[in-house]
């Protein structure tokens, strides 16, 4: 009864963890949905914008490629060859030697794994040779029981016993010597395993057909599925791990070439698993690194055997429909127990990454090539994301931070529904967090090894360690160099997510600190102002016009002044003026400072209006303006008067009448040697740009839309005024 009440209980489960899953994606398209106003992408640089749609068309377009590719090759290509190998007879196929090396597992572990083994040896012809490397003769004994609790008389299998002082490879390496030293059949076929790895019912006679089918074949792996005890997340980690490898491992097998032969359990061909330099790779496997220099590896002895093959060209594949059972036990800290395992990991993958590059597409084809060097590039875009999503919370940017996680929260549960697609593992709801934070964190975990590839621990096997560091003034000389370039890395990539956020813009603080320069040689000083330390708040939605005009009225006259505007929406609910020369009001760039006009034509004919102190009759109606109590006479002309870096638009109410509401952008009058450049009208309402009676004006880089005159700056009286890069729809009018 309970089995069956269990039985039936799984389905429903499996729904509503379904339901509940579904739940993300419902809730990052909804914010993406309510987000979805164009406006709100003014957050981000527009080159910047760019580069990042680029970025993420090119990852999402690479993984929909693989799954497509695992897709055609789980259910068109394999189920082929499957039907082929099962007309293969039992007898026919190769004789099987399984080397099994197994340190100090917990007696369950070892009694699944043995007892799986001898019911693995009765469902063949021929018995299979089973050379077990142990931490002891104890242990050794105790298979010995195990073994012949299955099979009294040993018949079906020949056991090989020897012990291990000097580490998995090295005990490997010997067991695979002394196979070679027992006259085997030549298409003998060798399985390396490890000691906690269960195999289910007919693993041995569905893999081995494929040596029969695919003469040029070296190596295959299969499926995992784990047990876990101690720990329900490892657990559920490692569900999610394996579907991901199962998902990849197929794309990989339609090149008939995988990026990894699993130490828990793959099979070779004897002429390669036997093969002297096979044994001598997999005991001293080095690696010639230009700053740690040659050092040894510690684990990864799945990675040596994989490059030995992909060296000699052999084809090396997946097979997806048979399951070994990796059990697990979890004690202490889960935190500490994932990351030793993913230092572990991602250390062996670029020990051997740069090696496996070296050998070029055309000796190992382009996919497995692009792979390998996909897995280099990835490193730092799985950290996009999560690095936008910080910075736009530090900024306190909230609507950045919506859009980024409504993204988040639709991308990755849609990743993850086409990844557990048709997987015996059941998608729960906590594979959403695991995901994000396996992905965030093994990127972090890869920049740092990526610099440490020397620094070698193995946890699992009595804490061994390894380090090329040596000592004295080479270990400092290394140290200092690995952390140097591990720092330039991070802050290299720190800048350039600032660029895509919009919060840096290289080429425009660049073109600044020049002009910094030219401002400094000259005689007359250059002061700078915030003008967010003046009271002009961005983003606050409250009146920053009158803090602005007080800032610009306040200003001395003795010497060249720099309006600094910040990042974000300003609000203008009154005109500003500027009566002085040889001023400058810049923003952060046309996407990052907007100045939003919330006024009728009542309050004034112009957003900004620049021109001599008098003359503001025309485009001022409002006396509300501070002035300032040392403010000279009133002269006849301004001069050396800058605007640019900011995005201008005027806010109309939806019921009102345009003709009637709109404004000018910018009234300049009375004005010589003045330059207008990099700065966006957007919406500008009347007119965008009217210079009347000015001289030596430069207009670059003005991008107009949106206004009743079709976007045509006004000039009446204007002498020697030049124009570059402006954006219109028609050509400049020369009167009103």
């Amino acid at each position: 009864m309970k089995s069956t009440a269990s039985a039936s209980s799984k389905p429903l489960s499996a729904q509503l963890n379904l339901l509940a899953f579904l739940f993300f994606p419902v809730l990052g398209l909804t914010g993406l949905y309510v987000l979805q106003n164009p406006g709100n992408l003014a957050i981000w640089d527009v080159f910047g914008l760019i580069s990042l749609g680029v970025v993420g068309v090119w990852r999402w377009a690479w993984f929909l490629l693989r799954l497509l590719r695992s897709r055609i090759y789980l259910h068109w290509v394999f189920p082929k060859w499957r039907r082929w190998a099962n007309k293969v007879p039992v007898e026919h196929l190769p004789h099987v030697c399984l080397l099994v090396p197994t340190y100090k597992e917990k007696p369950w572990i070892t009694e699944r794994v043995f007892r799986a083994i001898a019911r693995e040896a009765r469902d063949l012809v021929h018995p299979i040779t089973v050379l077990v490397s142990s931490s002891s003769d104890e242990e050794n004994a105790s298979i010995v029981e195990i073994l012949k609790a299955e099979d009294p008389e040993l018949k079906t299998v020949r056991l090989v016993l020897m012990t291990q002082k000097d580490g998995k490879r090295k005990a490997m390496a010997d067991g695979l010597r002394e196979l070679a030293q027992l006259n085997l059949p030549a298409d003998t076929i060798v399985a390396l395993m490890d000691g906690d790895s269960e195999l289910a019912p007919g693993t041995l006679r569905q893999c081995l057909p494929f040596f029969l089918m695919f003469p040029k074949m070296g190596a295959l792996t299969t499926d995992e599925l784990p047990v876990v005890q101690g720990s329900y997340l490892f657990s559920e980690w490692f569900h999610l791990r394996f579907a991901q490898r199962h998902s990849q491992m197929c794309s990989d097998s339609l090149s008939r070439k995988v990026m990894c032969l699993t130490g828990r359990f793959s099979l070779f061909r004897a002429e390669a698993a036997l093969h002297p330099t096979f044994a001598m790779q997999l005991e001293n496997d080095t690696l010639d690194d230009w700053l740690w220099g040659q050092f040894k590896f510690l684990s990864g002895d799945d990675k040596s055997t994989w490059f030995w093959l992909l060296q000699r060209g052999y084809e090396m594949l997946y097979i997806p429909d048979v399951v070994v059972y990796s059990i697990e036990t979890i004690s202490g800290s889960f935190v500490d127990r994932a990351y030793q395992n993913m230092r572990r990991w991602y250390g062996n993958m670029l020990r051997n990454n740069n090696r496996a590059i070296a050998l070029g597409p055309h000796r190992i084809g382009w996919t497995a090539w692009y792979s390998l060097l996909d897995q280099r590039i990835s490193i730092w875009t799985s950290l996009i994301t999560p690095g936008l999503l910080v910075i736009s919370f530090l900024q306190g940017n909230w609507v950045a931070v919506g859009i980024i996680s409504s993204w988040i929260c639709f991308s990755r549960p849609l990743m993850l529904l086409l990844i557990f697609w048709g997987r015996s593992s059941e998608l729960r709801p906590i594979h959403f967090p695991i995901l994000l934070l396996s992905q965030w964190a093994s990127a972090l975990v890869k920049v740092w090894t990526l610099m440490n590839l020397a620094k070698q621990n193995w946890s699992n096997r009595g804490n061994q360690s390894i380090s090329a560091e040596g000592s004295g003034l080479e270990r400092a000389a290394k140290l200092g160099t690995s952390r140097f370039l591990l720092g330039a890395q991070a802050f290299s990539f720190v800048i350039f997510l600032l660029w895509l956020s919009g919060s840096l813009s290289p080429i425009w603080d660049l073109e600044g600190w020049w002009l910094n320069r030219q401002v400094v040689a000259q005689q007359m000083p250059l002061e700078i102002v915030e003008a967010i330390d003046r009271g002009v708040i961005p983003n606050d939605n409250r009146d920053d016009s009158a803090a602005l005009q007080a800032l610009i009225a306040r200003l001395p006259q003795s010497s060249q002044v720099q309006i600094n505007l910040p990042i974000g929406e300003i609000d203008l609910f009154q005109p500003v003026e500027i009566n002085r020369s040889d001023i400058k009001l810049k923003g952060q760039g046309m996407s990052r400072t907007i100045l939003q006009a919330h006024f009728a034509r009542e309050a004034g004919e112009a957003v900004l209006s620049i021109q001599p102190k008098g003359e503001g009759d025309r485009v001022t109606k409002s006396t509300a303006q501070p002035v300032s109590h040392t403010a000279k006479a009133v002269v006849d002309k301004l001069r050396n008067v800058e605007l640019s870096g900011f995005t201008m638009r005027q806010i109309l109410p939806k019921s009102a009448v345009v003709a009637e509401y709109a404004i000018d952008s910018i009234y300049l009058r009375q004005v010589e040697q003045a330059t207008v450049k990099n700065l966006h009208l957007e919406r500008s309402g009347r007119n965008p740009l009217v210079l009347n009676s000015t001289q030596d004006v430069t207009v670059e880089y003005v991008a107009v839309d949106g206004s009743l005159n079709r976007g045509e700056i006004v000039m009446e009286d204007a002498v020697n005024t030049q124009t570059k890069g402006v954006t219109l729809p028609t050509s400049l009018s020369q009167g009103a």
